[in-house]
């Protein structure tokens, strides 16, 4: 597919994500990388994207790598593995280091697979104390890069999938799976207001709740603008230029004129409604007031239509979102139903009965505003049922996402993000709604007097889903089983007796009468020829063959296996029929269900009529021309109901699972029932010629769907008669319509008076005759009867048959509409369409079975602590949109589903409008105390001791607790706690060492805010994060004390010698030949950065500080040169890194303010000292080179002088390099 954009996504992760998914695709198409690699991730390579979050936390971790192997001790190893200097080296998080040659594996002209055959050399840094400790810390930080590091410029597939969450596969079908994933995963950007119901869904906690009082504020302001009962949408939307129809621009496109109906009503009533609330003196909505007054405008809008309304329930001001008249209706007929109802019962304008629409539709029902869906999807039906899942995942995790993705999209992410626990978890809980929906609409489960549906009731309606899908699986497995083959079951029957035997070894013939003399024939031949026994054919020299198999001449007789295998492949296929047949009568409209269960039924099937030319018979005879019943119909059958006095048709196509009421047929059928009125006495004919019957004749003849409109010349034949029941008074009404014993009688019947393929034609297809040409017109005429079978998944076959990725991934997502229908019996097509078609079914059963919710599930949305009564109220839906107020659970998993996306897609966020923020004072009270004060306040635990046991807490994610509580205060926790247990680690008793401790204090309240609960959740131990934390505080203790004994030894060396004299070519960065020392000064600086500069600004600044003999080791001199030399540095914390020699910028200018006062700026080499010193402590976030170089060029300029040093003496001096 086309991969959709994710909004805020960063392009490197993206690109990165591509790498590695083609990195994947070219390994698993290619067989002998296969068997050469297995499932070895972690030694398949695959290049590492520059920037990529990934690349972020590994470079860091690579470069300490690099420094470790450039190490003295380490010169050893290379030289007695003779290890190349091109050499991969890999360090896990057992701290085992291996080395490895750049390998490629590939064949056929296939893309190469790069790969690493690993070495281990850990035994040979064992014993070398400096080696050893930094293995231990680089294993530490290996196990935040997907538990590896790996240098040069490429990772290992292995790495990046644990870094990002994902199973690491083993074996094909999860590699594509995996593939599934990586392809579907991202989401587009939802549009401006989302689902337009943030403050009609505020979470309860929030101050901009619209309920009582608020809802009561907002109508009575209705009547400062309004007058008498008209639709305030009306009124709003009069002063706004909206067309109503369509045009040939995107700004007259519906989310168009909704945001310019919102802002024009937010900017003319926005303050007034703010202000009556009492919103304007909210610290949060001063910066948010326009957000706020658009969403009111929306509240506005549909609490005048409908005061009562909440996203929870399933009618809108009257208007039921699932009434039962919807079943096997098109989803695009409730939106239209809806508009008509707004415009007739609530007044709405016409033009604006649209923008309502979908204002309501959008938050209370977003799968009526799917606009991609396959024109022959139907309400009711369980590819319904998976469509409306898909919707509600992506709904909340995203809400309005799902109107900007396509048919294609919207099922792979669904269905390929299962793979993810959380998402998994998150769909399971929101697929109920659909289900019970199911069940409404096809009468499953009823409503109290008061319209409530009790829990045993949302219990039985996921039991009927379940046992619906299961006929329906069965159904398929019944067709799947493979055809007969009679050479395979002589051959597993040869080798069960003699395994050692080989079938294909040739004899001649010895004795007996018949021919074959010198004629050659293989042993298995021989078993299926029935010649076996008479032991008249053997070896030509040699051991009898029944000496060295005693057991050939007492094989079971071939011809028994085969005709037994033949029949129970048959009345496999009559199964799948008959529940097929029940299934497709399932789908029958409720007003037609009782002539089915209680009339009597003739079941005729329909033959082609063929012309019959005039001729003579007989000296004096004559046969006029006419027409002759022809080919019968395999496909399909007329079912002709009478029940009381009414007579009704039915077309029942049982491989489509379809049966539609045919009132045309009514008259011509008719004629064909007599009786004299009591309902066991019904007859039927026989059969019929008709000229011209409102039937498709091609449906039933080569299994296409059904026209309407057309006429055919017919003959009509009765193959059955279920007469109608005796008495019903003991009818079972806990059992559904279809799976009644009447309807599984009428799928047994037809089934069998009507199969698509004979047992005569299944035994003929699978002979596999010795001298086959026998049979072959035979055979081809039975094989045209299977390849109809593919004719309804043509674009299906031909996308999985074409060798093209995209058409294959299309191909695959056309079939899922027709899920239901699984009738792929392709067993004898060509071995290409057979595996498209069992793809394709494959697919369709997962989805299937996927969409399956276990009661449990459904029940537990039931519990009293959530605050659900045991009745869902009339009207009421379990989760829908309405997930925040009904399931604590729930909205914890979505909390963990969007962080997962967001490692796995680079996404920042997937909350709309950030700015809207839903926190109460209650939290602001929390968040005022300390770290276990605050954790046993949230928690409601007095047994919290310290900061690791509220650390555990908030990585156990307890639902119920957490699911009202902001993420803000939530991440406020973590920081707190995770500076808490820093404060105690080792490294931080180190560092003060070095360090003043309100430093080290100020370093680690930073560096904490740095983590999120997401890098929390993304290790299964949650010590993992304070020790990666540890780490941080380690390594940057290692690199103060590498710079601090560095810039010491710099005091008391010779500067003016090599490598600390060493000058940059004048021509490089004085091309023009400046000979003023402040003019060469400032050409020197602006050639070093990296950054654009103007020159002249660069000169000012070194004339101004070179005369105003401030003291350049003043930190506040050299901080005001910075600000003014690298004003865009917007300051904050620049982390510990192992990627470099330097350390942070917290701790770095708390060491260079105590080195500098230890300089003397009269000293013969203050210029090269401070630059060093500057350089080396790295004291800013950004302009560090900079402003170490014009604190240089001021010192060197003070004395009238000017040597502009070059690369390797500024490294030397900084002991970066």
């Amino acid at each position: 597919m086309k991969p959709m954009d994710n909004y805020v996504y960063n392009s490197n992760n993206t690109l990165q994500k591509k790498t590695v998914s083609q990195t994947i695709t070219n390994f698993i198409d290619d067989k002998y990388a296969n068997e050469r690699l297995g499932w070895k991730w972690d030694e398949i390579l695959v290049p590492c994207v520059e920037d990529s979050t990934f690349d972020q936390i590994h470079r860091s971790s690579k470069v300490s790598l690099s420094i470790l192997l450039r190490h003295d001790d380490f010169h050893f190893v290379r030289a007695r593995h003779q290890i190349p200097d091109n050499a991969i080296f890999l360090l896990d998080e057992r701290g085992r280091l291996y080395f490895s040659h750049r390998n490629l594996v590939s064949s056929n002209g296939r893309p190469a697979t790069p790969f690493v055959s690993l070495r281990d050399i850990t035994v040979d840094v064992t014993g070398r104390a400096d080696l050893e400790d930094d293995l231990r810390l680089l294993a530490r930080i290996a196990a935040s890069s997907g538990g590896w590091i790996v240098s040069g410029d490429e990772i290992s597939v292995g790495q990046w999938l644990r870094f990002n969450g994902l199973q690491v596969p083993t074996n094909e079908q999860e590699t594509r799976d995996l593939l599934d994933l990586l392809n579907f995963s991202t989401l587009p950007e939802p549009p401006k207001y989302g689902n337009y119901w943030q403050l009609l869904d505020a979470p309860d906690t929030s101050p901009f709740k619209l309920e009582g009082n608020n809802r009561a504020i907002i109508l009575d302001l209705k009547q400062s603008f309004t007058m008498y009962s008209e639709a305030i949408v009306n009124v709003l939307g009069r002063s706004v230029l909206i067309e109503s129809g369509p045009s040939d621009g995107a700004t007259t496109s519906m989310d168009y004129r909704l945001q310019q109906l919102l802002e024009s009503t937010a900017s003319r009533h926005g303050q007034d409604y703010l202000s009556r609330l009492g919103w304007l003196n909210e610290a949060a909505a001063t910066q948010q007031s326009t957000e706020l007054a658009e969403q009111l405008a929306v509240a506005a809008i549909l609490l005048d239509l409908d005061p009562a309304l909440d996203i929870a329930n399933t009618h809108f001001a009257g208007f039921d979102l699932y009434a039962r008249r919807y079943f096997k209706q098109h989803p695009s007929q409730v939106r239209t139903e809806l508009e008509a109802h707004l415009i007739k019962h609530l007044h709405v304008a016409p033009p604006f009965a649209p923008l309502v629409a979908q204002m309501i539709l959008a938050g209370m029902a977003p799968e009526y505003l799917f606009a991609d869906w396959p024109s022959s999807l139907r309400m009711g039906t369980p590819a319904w049922v998976i469509a409306t899942q898909a919707v509600h995942l992506v709904e909340a995790l995203a809400p309005g996402a799902s109107r900007k993705m396509t048919y294609q999209h919207l099922m792979g992410f669904s269905q390929s993000t299962k793979s993810l626990a959380p998402l998994a978890a998150l769909q399971a809980e929101g697929s109920v709604d659909p289900v019970v929906t199911w069940a409404w609409m096809n009468g499953v489960i009823t409503r109290d007097a008061q319209g409530d549906l009790s829990a045993k009731e949302i219990e039985r309606a996921m039991r009927e889903y379940d046992q619906y899908i299961d006929m329906t699986l069965k159904a398929a497995e019944c067709f799947s089983t493979p055809l007969p083959d009679r050479r395979q079951l002589a051959l597993q029957e040869l080798k069960s007796q003699e395994r050692h035997c080989d079938p294909d070894e040739l004899l001649v013939k010895h004795r007996g009468s018949g021919g074959g003399a010198g004629r050659k024939v293989s042993v298995l031949d021989l078993y299926m020829g029935d010649e076996l026994h008479t032991q008249d054919w053997d070896r030509i020299k040699g051991t009898s063959i029944y000496k060295s198999f005693p057991n050939l001449p007492y094989l079971y007789p071939v011809t028994e296996l085969y005709e037994s295998a033949t029949n129970s492949h048959f009345e496999s296929v009559l199964e799948g029929l008959a529940r097929n047949i029940q299934i497709a009568i399932s789908q029958v409209l409720p007003e037609d269900t009782a002539s089915l269960q209680y009339g009597a039924i003739g079941i005729y099937c329909v033959q082609n009529m063929n012309y019959k030319p005039a001729r003579v018979t007989g000296r004096y005879g004559f046969s006029p021309a006419t027409y002759v019943p022809g080919e019968t119909g395999r496909y399909g059958v007329i079912l002709c109901v009478k029940h009381g006095y009414a007579v009704k048709c039915f077309e029942l196509f049982p491989l489509r699972m379809e049966c539609r009421y045919n009132p045309n047929l009514e008259a011509f059928f008719k004629p064909l029932i007599t009786g004299n009125g009591y309902p066991l006495d019904t007859r039927f004919a026989d059969k019929k010629k008709f000229e011209l019957i409102p039937v498709d004749l091609q449906a039933y003849l080569q299994n296409v769907p059904p026209k309407t409109g057309v006429l055919s010349r017919v003959h009509v034949r009765r193959i059955g008669v279920l007469e109608a029941p005796a008495d019903h008074s003991d009818r079972d009404n806990q059992i559904p319509f279809y799976r009644s014993s009447r309807m599984e009688t009428l799928g047994r019947l037809v089934a069998r008076q009507n199969p698509y393929i004979t047992e005569k034609e299944i035994h003929q297809l699978g002979l596999q005759q010795t001298a086959r040409e026998k049979a072959i017109e035979k055979t081809d005429a039975i094989f045209n009867i299977i390849l109809n079978l593919i004719i309804p998944f043509k674009g299906c076959v031909e996308g999985l048959t074409s060798g093209d990725p995209k058409k294959h991934g299309g191909a695959i997502f056309d079939c899922i509409v027709d899920a239901a229908v699984l009738a792929m019996t392709i067993f004898a097509a060509p071995v290409a369409i057979a595996a498209a078609a069992s793809k394709a079914a494959a697919i369709a059963g997962k989805l299937l079975s996927a969409s399956r919710v276990l009661a449990k599930t459904a029940l537990s949305l039931f519990n009293p602590l959530s605050g659900l009564p045991q009745l869902l109220k009339a009207g009421g839906k379990l989760i829908g949109r309405g997930l925040t107020k009904l399931s604590g659970h729930t909205l914890s998993l979505a909390h963990q589903a969007k962080q997962q996306l967001r490692f796995l897609t680079g996404a920042n966020s997937y909350d709309l409008i950030k700015a809207i923020e839903h926190t109460g004072s209650a939290t602001q009270l929390r968040t005022s105390l300390d770290t276990v004060a605050h954790a046993r306040a949230l928690f409601k635990n007095d047994l919290i001791e310290d900061a690791h046991q509220v650390l555990q807490k908030l990585h156990a994610n307890d639902a119920k607790r957490l699911s009202k509580i902001p993420e803000s205060e939530l991440a406020h926790l973590l920081e707190k706690t995770l500076g808490d247990i820093a404060r105690q680690s080792d490294a931080a008793q180190s560092l003060k060492k070095v360090l003043d401790p309100q430093v080290v204090e100020s370093l680690i309240r930073q560096q904490a805010k740095k983590y999120t609960l997401a890098n929390l959740h993304q290790f299964s131990n949650h010590n993992t994060l304070p020790e990666l934390f540890e780490t941080t505080l380690t390594i940057e203790y290692k690199n103060l004390q590498f710079m601090h004994n560095h810039q010491r030894t710099l005091l008391t060396t010779d500067l003016g010698k090599a490598p600390f004299d060493s000058l940059l070519d004048e021509m490089k960065f004085n091309p023009a030949g400046l000979t003023d020392n402040t003019d060469r000064a400032a050409a020197w600086i602006v050639h070093a950065s990296s950054s654009r500069n103007d020159v002249d600004r660069v000169k000012d600044l070194l004339l101004e500080f070179s005369r105003n003999n401030k003291p350049l080791n003043d930190p506040a001199v050299y901080a005001e040169l910075h600000k003014r030399i690298a004003p865009k540095d917007a300051g904050g914390l620049r982390s510990p890194t192992g990627e470099a020699r330097y350390p942070s910028n917290v701790s770095g200018a708390a060491l260079l303010e105590q080195h500098a006062k230890a300089l003397d700026p009269a000293g013969e080499h203050f210029s090269r000292q401070m630059l060093g010193a500057m350089l080396g402590y790295h004291s800013f976030v950004d302009g560090n080179g900079r402003t170490a170089r014009a604190v240089y060029a001021i010192a060197e300029l003070r004395k009238n002088r000017f040597h502009p040093l070059g690369k390797a003496a500024e490294d030397a001096l900084s002991g970066l390099n």
